[in-house]
């Protein structure tokens, strides 16, 4: 989704938390009320289009109650965290040879 598709989802999400778009709740149909979004659920699509949240995981009861876990993290990362999630990718021995191959 581009930058621009983004900004009109978003701008799409907060026009529905206002119900009425300024106007009173008296002059909301009442069907129209059903659609709107609360703050909650505004935040909650602005982190999954944002990926600032991502499902974790997604469990159906036996009364076909269906619960979806979400996991995120409001901290911005460091260059420290961006270093040793690269490091995580490689082997053990990559990262030996590349400690050992430092200090020669």
């Amino acid at each position: 989704m581009s930058p621009e598709e983004q900004n009109a989802f978003l701008k799409k999400i907060l026009e529905q938390v206002w119900f009425g778009g300024g106007k009173g709740d008296e002059e909301t149909p009442k069907k129209e009320a059903k659609t709107r979004l609360t703050p909650a659920q505004c935040l909650v699509l602005a982190g999954l289009i944002g990926g600032v949240l991502e499902v974790n995981s997604v469990l159906v009861n036996k009364d076909q109650q269906v619960q979806i876990i979400l996991i995120g993290s409001l901290k911005r990362k460091t260059a420290m965290d961006n270093l040793l999630d690269s490091i995580g990718a490689k082997s053990f021995d990559e990262v030996m040879r590349a400690i050992v191959g430092h200090f020669r």
